[in-house]
């Protein structure tokens, strides 16, 4: 996107849906069967629908499948069908769960940590590799 498509596109989102790029919920809530807002975790962020449809990123949703499924899904509720960003929180690992890094730092060794680094790396890049095919592939 060039910058002038940029500027355009901000100009063209309302104030709420600039608000909602900024917004980041668990994925969890583009799982569930029926999206309700009376109860769970939508209302106590008190997010509506049309609001869930305008946040930014999502965390923690694993599977080529799944994200492909929400993110579809979000572009046909998106008014300016701008996609979601998918966040991992992969500093303890990702599929292999790691001690915290300060816990790693207490073992005084390189190695373990560089390791652990390592398996984390390679899982979520395989991950990341199959969503990159499903998107453009």
């Amino acid at each position: 996107m060039k910058k002038e498509e940029l500027l355009d596109l901000l100009r063209e989102m309302t104030l709420e849906e600039k608000i909602g790029q900024l917004v980041q919920v668990a994925g969890e809530v583009f799982l569930m069967e029926d999206v309700d807002t009376t109860t769970g975790p939508l209302k106590d962020l008190e997010l509506s629908n049309e609001m869930l449809y305008n946040v930014g990123s999502i965390l923690n949703v694993v599977g080529s499948e799944k994200i492909r499924k929400i993110q579809d899904e979000y572009l046909s509720k998106n008014r300016l069908k701008i996609p979601l960003l998918f966040m991992a929180d992969v500093i303890n690992g990702y599929r292999t769960v790691f001690p915290i890094p300060l816990a790693q730092g207490c073992s005084w060794s390189e190695k373990v940590i560089y390791d652990c680094t390592k398996v984390s790396i390679k899982e979520a890049g395989a991950s990341r590799s199959q969503c990159e095919f499903l998107t453009h592939g």
